[in-house]
């Protein structure tokens, strides 16, 4: 019986072997071949489709799947909830835009200063921070993706923050001390 062990596992080791050099040598020419096309010029990048505004309009929610409404101040808008630890960490980070009935609410469940940053941002936001019964505690308005490295925080601890295109705060007359009013709490 010992035997026909050292038999299938010497089988065994040559397939495998064997395997991992065909896909190597696979590849390996796949390269050669991609190489030598372009070298002839017979090989292009296919460019990407232009995305215009009414397209973007059309379709924020295969960006933004799952929103809830939210009130600020008097306005009533969509939510994209962060509300686990990576979806925080990456927020709008590369989204190509925000609509302008839609911001982006970071559910901490904590109390905290809770630093915002531009990381990989394409647009300008206003940021507002909300303590956990609503109330907005502290705003930055018109934040630039220039701005990264810096990060923004509140001064006041706050439960919530929420981000919106620049100019929102301004355009709706959210002040500290308005509500963020959330269904269910």
């Amino acid at each position: 019986m010992k035997w026909a062990e050292r038999i299938v596992m010497v089988l065994l080791v040559v397939v495998l072997t064997g395997g991992v050099a065909w896909g190597y040598f696979a590849v390996k020419h796949e390269r050669e071949e991609v190489r030598a096309a372009v070298a002839r010029g017979e090989y292009q990048i296919p460019d990407t489709p232009a995305i215009n505004t009414q397209t973007k309009a059309e379709n924020w929610q295969a960006i933004y799947p799952n929103t809830i409404s939210v009130t600020i101040g008097s306005v009533m808008v969509q939510a994209s909830v962060a509300d686990s630890l990576a979806k925080r960490i990456k927020g709008l980070s590369g989204t190509p835009f925000l609509p302008e009935e839609v911001v982006k609410l970071f559910a901490f469940g904590v109390p905290g200063s809770h630093s915002i940053w531009m990381k990989d941002m394409n647009y300008a936001l206003d940021i507002m921070w909300a303590a956990e019964g609503g109330e907005i505690v502290h705003i930055e308005e018109n934040v630039s993706p220039d701005s990264f490295p810096t990060s923004f925080s509140s001064p006041v601890p706050a439960w919530y923050v929420v981000e919106a295109n620049a100019g929102f705060v301004e355009q709706n007359k959210i002040e500290i001390g308005d509500e963020v009013m959330i269904p269910g709490q």
